[in-house]
């Protein structure tokens, strides 16, 4: 049995098998597990992106890839004062400034059980987004990895052709990594993510 447990997220099953597909390829000693997770109202962000191809094919080889820019981060830091800063601003009109974390899920209350349940067992959480900006970060299959992956401090990691948000601004909403995998290089991501004795 494998000793690692990846989850693969994606809005579709066949986007979410084609990544779990080129994560095995790198890293065949790790367990996936891959799922479709649809909001209700969220931009389908892969519309208008192939529907082959892209970052979800499987690489030819193992090669290192220098393609694509590789992000990481440690826990999020607010930064400035609050905003109620008087005696008269203490209470429950006045909770000052908010955590950094996921946004809430959209999911219905037992889709939203049944995710948190598989990110329970899983040592990172991958979701995949054509594109990573501001609505895509806020609401659609990367919030939902997230509220489902933060309860268990289980890591969530987005893969995405492109990233049109900061370093800041993922990590406050409660990623540890975004990878712009360019050319299929999933295999560069993998190896971040899987530990050498489970390649």
């Amino acid at each position: 049995m494998p000793g690692v447990h990846v989850l693969l997220l994606a809005e579709t099953l066949p986007d979410a098998e084609r990544l779990a597909s080129a994560w095995r390829d790198a890293a065949p000693h790790t367990g996936t597990e891959a799922r479709a997770v649809r909001v209700p109202g969220a931009r389908r962000a892969s519309a208008g992106a192939p529907s082959q191809g892209g970052v979800l094919t499987a690489p030819a080889g193992h090669g290192t890839g220098s393609s694509g820019g590789v992000l990481l981060a440690g826990s999020a830091i607010p930064v400035g004062p609050p905003d109620a800063v008087g005696p008269q601003d203490i209470g429950p009109a006045h909770p000052g400034p908010t955590a950094p974390g996921p946004a809430p899920s959209a999911l219905p209350r037992a889709e939203r059980a049944a995710l948190a349940e598989v990110a329970a067992g899983a040592d990172v959480v991958v979701a995949y987004v054509t594109r990573l900006d501001g609505e895509t970060l806020h609401r659609g299959v990367v919030v939902e990895a997230a509220a489902a992956a933060a309860p268990h401090a289980v890591p969530v990691v987005v893969v995405t052709e492109s990233s049109e948000v900061s370093r800041r601004e993922w990590s406050t909403a409660g990623l540890s990594g975004v990878h712009e995998a360019v050319d299929g290089d999933v295999a560069r991501v993998a190896r971040t993510w899987t530990p050498g004795w489970a390649r």
